[in-house]
């Protein structure tokens, strides 16, 4: 009796621990899942990971404004008149008319463009003309919104890519008794920027040690009608806008220019340090 007794307990005992065995087990599976799903909700709701900081992209230098300035430049070379290029211009700009046929362009495109902030750019166009040379044009860009791109004003011809960093501003007379002589510089500057054969031909007309390379492709300097500054101060430095008409000496087309050069004064005499806009 006493032994049938004792195994009865020692089988309840099993059945009990065994229970409870089964019940810890239960619980720790139940956890691992409700573990599982939080995890799982967390991963779907965390933000995903960086992969890099964000590109801060200017919309004054976006693809549609690049092919505007290749379409500018196409077009003004082309020998548009004014009326022609009004709808490409930014409100209150006029152009000088362009007289002669037109300079044929078989192909066009970006070259450079430098940002200048608050959506204006200088858009460097490379091109291609049908006699086998090579103009860059340096375009001076705004962009208003989305769809709706501008120019500032006529291109410039530069060596190559456009390097201004200047932001536009209405230029104003050339100020105080400086005038007369960086006028005289400027106008004596241009014809032989646009028609050297080397650098070396500019080293009397700048800064020493400053390096300017003439453009090329055959054009020549046929008036400077207006030389202005940007700002109102009489300091020995200055920048200052010029307006340059010139003509193509094979298709015999003439048309307007804009420069901005950066001049100075050193020992009594004024000197040209940059053309902004190309590479120097």
């Amino acid at each position: 009796m006493a032994f049938g007794t004792g195994t009865k307990q020692g089988g309840e005992n099993g059945r009990t621990v065994g229970g409870a065995l089964r019940a810890a087990g239960r619980v720790a599976l139940w956890a691992l899942v409700a573990l599982l799903l939080i995890e799982g909700v967390s991963g779907v709701l965390a933000p995903p990971p960086q992969q890099g900081a964000a590109v801060d992209r200017s919309e004054a230098s976006d693809p549609a404004t690049s092919a505007f300035a290749v379409s500018f430049a196409r077009v003004y070379l082309s020998g548009a008149s004014p009326q022609e290029l009004s709808p490409l211009l930014a409100p209150g700009v006029d152009v000088p008319p362009f007289s002669g046929t037109g300079i044929g362009v078989e192909q066009a495109e970006v070259a450079g463009i430098d940002d200048l902030g608050a959506r204006e750019a200088i858009v460097t166009v490379a091109c291609a003309l049908d006699d086998a040379r090579i103009l860059y044009l340096a375009v001076p860009i705004v962009r208003a919104s989305a769809g709706e791109v501008a120019a500032q004003g006529v291109p410039a011809l530069v060596a190559g890519a456009a390097g201004v960093g200047e932001p536009v501003e209405a230029p104003g007379p050339l100020a105080g008794p400086d005038a007369s002589a960086i006028a005289d510089l400027v106008r004596r500057f241009l014809p032989v920027y646009l028609s050297a054969p080397s650098a070396q031909e500019l080293s009397y007309l700048l800064t020493p040690g400053a390096a300017v390379t003439p453009p090329g492709g055959g054009l020549e300097v046929t008036d400077v009608p207006s030389v202005k500054q940007l700002g109102n101060g009489e300091g020995p430095r200055r920048t200052v806008v010029a307006e340059a008409r010139v003509r193509d000496s094979l298709s015999g087309s003439s048309f307007g220019l804009a420069y901005r050069l950066e001049v100075t004064r050193s020992e009594g005499r004024w000197y040209v340090e940059r053309v902004e806009g190309a590479l120097s």
